[in-house]
């Protein structure tokens, strides 16, 4: 039975303490532009200004409209930021500044705009919110075709899809919403007057979207956004203080059906009632967890018949078939329920309709009994409760003999008293295993072969002791309590069996779902998933190249495929995005029911289950547990799409990077040993015979400084190039450390002339086993690197050891006594196209040197890195090449 507790609901409570916590947002809701929001917004600020408030505008979005730029004089702005995009200047709303201005209220025009890339936000709510959170009250416009619920909606009545949408807890959030509407002849006018476009625009508008069936259809849908917010502020408004509803301010139907076939009639008189009112729907069964299948299956075509005519179905858990009702009929602020009127013969003699007790219970609401047709349908087992299943009849029955032997057995022993405990435990059994309906029949059964066997005098019905009479009456009343408690409890706990089985289900299914990397990784989740939900064969599909064609990308069983008629099915399904085939009220004949994945109005895949293999069909939780996996298999596959995309958004980011590096060096490090060799050749040829023989031969070295130079960034951009595309492929072969040094000493030749070069190492180090190409080329681009910061006159040190372990390792460490490579930036300096001011790398340089280094070097499995050098002064480059178990052996040999 429902209690009215008179007692705030906590949860209003702390939903209205939200709406005041921080910032307070007002919302000025428009049907359509033009029809003067931002005007409204803008007078109601000055009348604010009037009474001392602290207003200024952040945004104001006038269109050059005279008497909208009249209202804003006087308000204190917030200068708006400039903001560079393709060559162009923008000015957007200033977030930081108004952070910082922190006004008592900021206006902040357009809710649903999309800013300029390069803000902090790519959408205006999101700088809204922003201030919220800070505690800045806002007040702000949006058109209810910007709602994000409403997108679909929209797009169907006027033919275009906004783009610039606005999530609808923005909507919930805000603590007041003011309705600006004008009727569309209104609107029109203005138009016409050109007050919201120019004469040009204004003309095409008219021809397209502003036109007056659009524009009653908007209105419509405001005034029905409206109502929604002030429906469920007044229903905030009751559970915050506690007043029992329902308040008569919107029409509210509650339908309660019971799962007979009269319920049809039922909820077509309350969807008409509703039409007349134009009123909310829906339609209520209480479950009390004992329902056959036969009831199930007329409760599942009742709510599919109230989803048609437009109304809510919900399933409600309970016993109080009258609690359940009128609990949630408060908890919706229904103001009227709809019943069936009863002409059947009641299961038991004392019970009265549901009717009845409504009227006598539930005073607060208008109580509506309906005359249900084919209510004159006898079906007696399934009025009284009696739902007899053979396995469970059988047990039961079994049950109550074994309890009748045990207690012949017993009777010798145990008084009239303490023999009925042993048929209350077949009673308990019965309740546990197989429900409440088994356990009042093993009570009833139990009571009459108590009497029957035990009570003088016996093998009769008949009671002649009074104490005898006594014990059989309360073992009878015990029985039935504890047996409805008993099954009860099994229901129960069959219910939270199943919630957490679903739940578990979910969870695991959210898990896989986020590890899929890919769409086929996903698609085989939802697959595998909804194959071991509902045992029947499922595939995925998406759309081939042609508009008239689907393929199958997973399917489980891998065997099954879609006939003729199912895959033309999916392509109608694919082409309207709506759901088709078995189910469903196109192409219901079908073995397949095919349901389209779509986000935001984009179809991103397609699932058919071929429900004809089911054994029955769907429940409504089912349903249910269906929708919620197909949504979250949409929003996976969104993922995987918008991962795909950022991906390949990088990877063209990474290749035009790569790309105008390339040109920088190829323009610029190639462009000046060009320059100089040209310059150098011109001067020997025109002015040969002025020039001395010292002369000629210092040009002559500069054009082989540098064609040298030349040659090692043309070989650095083709390893680079060969490193990239994997198609560097190591000749090992026997050569000597000390030979590999002096081939890239004489390869930098006049390079090193301004710098000492000291060598040291042990005689004994053993052959290297490596590409000595590569590593010669490593040397080479270390040692220029390192000659190019050291000041005239430095020293430029080469060292060498052995160091023991597994396996033994050849460590090389070149310093320079340049200025040095900053800590945080000894990592970078090894990245292509890096090319710091400072330290060891070259303002000018293409930045391809250490990092073809550290290619070439871990192509041998060994390391490269800076630090600093020895005498604290420049750098030191650490290269380790790791030596195999033949060179030490080669070295031990020697």
């Amino acid at each position: 039975m429902y209690s009215a507790d008179p007692r705030p609901d906590p949860d209003a409570l702390l939903k209205a303490a939200r709406r005041e916590a921080r910032g307070c947002l007002r919302v000025f809701l428009g049907a359509a532009p033009g029809v003067g929001k931002t005007y409204t917004m803008l007078r109601t600020a000055r009348e604010r200004m009037e009474e001392g408030e602290d207003i200024v505008i952040g945004v104001v979005e006038s269109h050059g409209r005279a008497d909208t730029e009249a209202l804003c004089e006087g308000l204190a702005r917030i200068p708006l930021s400039p903001l560079q995009h393709h060559g162009r200047t923008f000015h957007e709303f200033d977030l930081d500044a108004a952070l910082a201005r922190r006004p008592g209220i900021l206006l902040v025009d357009e809710l649903a705009h999309r800013n300029i890339p390069g803000s902090r936000h790519a959408r205006r709510y999101q700088d809204i919110e922003e201030l919220l959170e800070a505690g800045i009250d806002v007040w702000t416009t949006v058109n209810v075709q910007h709602l994000e619920s409403l997108n679909d909606d929209v797009a169907r009545i006027t033919g275009i899809r906004m783009r610039e949408t606005v999530p609808d807890t923005l909507l919930e959030r805000a603590r007041d919403v003011s309705l600006v509407d004008l009727t569309p002849e209104e609107l029109l006018e203005r138009l016409r007057r050109g007050k919201v476009y120019i004469p040009e625009q204004a003309r095409a508008a008219m021809e397209g979207y502003f036109n007056e069936s659009n524009l009653n259809a908007l209105r419509e849908l405001a005034i029905q956004t409206m109502a929604e917010r002030v429906d469920a502020d007044v229903k905030v408004a009751m559970d915050a203080g506690g007043r029992a509803g329902p308040w008569p301010v919107r029409p509210h139907l509650v339908v309660v059906i019971n799962g007979g076939d009269e319920d049809i009639s039922l909820v077509r008189a309350a969807h008409r009632m509703a039409e007349r009112r134009l009123a909310v729907w829906r339609a209520v069964y209480v479950d009390k967890g004992a329902d056959s299948a036969e009831q199930q299956l007329a409760v599942e075509q009742t709510f599919s018949l109230v989803t048609r005519l437009g109304g809510d179905s919900l399933r409600l858990q309970g016993q109080s078939q009258l609690g359940e009702v009128v609990n949630y009929a408060r908890a919706i602020n229904a103001t009227t329920i709809v019943v069936g009127r009863e002409v059947r013969r009641r299961a038991w003699p004392w019970s009265r309709p549901l009717a009845q007790r409504l009227l006598a219970r539930a005073e607060a609401f208008d109580i509506v009994v309906v005359a249900k047709g084919g209510g004159n349908r006898r079906r007696p087992l399934r009025h009284l409760g009696l739902r007899l299943r053979p396995p469970q009849f059988i047990a039961t029955s079994l049950g109550v003999a074994a309890s009748l032997g045990v207690a012949l057995l017993l009777e010798p022993w145990l008084e009239l008293a303490n023999l009925s405990l042993v048929f209350l435990a077949a009673v308990l059994f019965s309740a546990v295993w197989a429900g409440t309906t088994m356990a009042m029949f093993s009570a009833v059964a139990g009571f009459l072969v108590f009497n029957f066997f035990f009570t003088q005098p016996r093998l009769t019905f008949a009671m002649v002791e009074r104490g005898q009479l006594l014990t059989v009456v309360l073992f009878f009343l015990v029985a039935l309590v504890v047996g409805q408690l008993a099954g009860r409890g099994r229901q129960r706990l069959m219910a939270l069996r199943a919630s957490r089985d679903q739940t578990r289900l979910l969870l695991r299914y959210a898990e896989q779902l986020s590890m899929a990397t890919d769409s086929k990784g996903v698609a085989k989740v939802g697959v595998d998933t909804l194959v071991d939900c509902f045992a029947v064969p499922t595939a995925f599909l998406e759309s081939a190249e042609s508009a008239s064609e689907v393929r199958v990308v997973h399917a489980l069983p891998a065997s099954e495929h879609l006939d003729i008629t199912a895959r033309q099915a999916a392509v109608w399904s694919w082409q309207h995005q709506k759901p088709s085939g078995r189910g469903t009220q196109t192409l219901s004949q079908q073995a397949w029911r095919l349901t389209p994945l779509t986000v935001q109005g984009q179809g991103v895949g397609m699932l058919a289950l071929k429900l004809s293999a089911a054994p029955k069909a769907l429940s409504h939780e089912q349903e249910a547990l269906m929708d919620t996996l197909v949504r979250q298999l949409s929003m996976a596959l969104e993922r995987t799409r918008l991962v795909s995309e950022l991906n390949a958004t990088r990877v063209s980011e990474e290749n035009e990077r790569l790309r105008s590096a390339l040109l920088s060096s190829v323009s610029h490090d190639l462009r000046t040993p060009l320059a100089s060799i040209i310059g150098a050749t011109s001067s020997l040829i025109e002015l040969r015979p002025q020039l001395s023989d010292s002369d000629q031969r210092e040009l002559l070295d500069g054009i082989l400084s540098e064609s040298e130079r030349l040659n090692r960034y043309i070989q650095n951009l083709l390893d680079m190039t060969r490193l990239g595309h994997g198609t560097l492929k190591l000749e090992r072969d026997w050569v000597a450390f000390e030979d590999l040094i002096n081939s890239a000493l004489k390869r930098l030749g006049h390079s090193l002339k301004h710098v000492t070069v000291r060598r040291s190492w042990p005689a004994s180090l053993p052959l290297l086993y490596v590409h000595p190409a590569l590593i010669e080329q490593a040397l080479v681009n270390v040692l220029d690197n390192a000659q190019r910061f050291s000041p005239p006159g430095g020293e430029l040190s080469i060292k060498a050891h052995l160091r023991e372990g597994e396996p033994a390792t050849l460590v090389i460490t070149i310093e320079d006594q340049g200025p040095g490579i900053a800590h945080d930036l000894r990592e970078q300096v090894f990245d292509m196209f890096y090319s710091g001011g400072d330290g060891d790398r070259s303002a000018h340089g293409s930045g391809l040197g250490l990092a073809i280094c550290r290619g070439m070097i871990g192509a041998h499995g060994g390391t490269i890195s800076a630090d600093t050098a020895e005498s604290g002064r420049g750098t030191a480059i650490i290269i380790t090449l790791p030596l195999l178990e033949t060179d030490t052996r080669r070295a031990d040999e020697e």
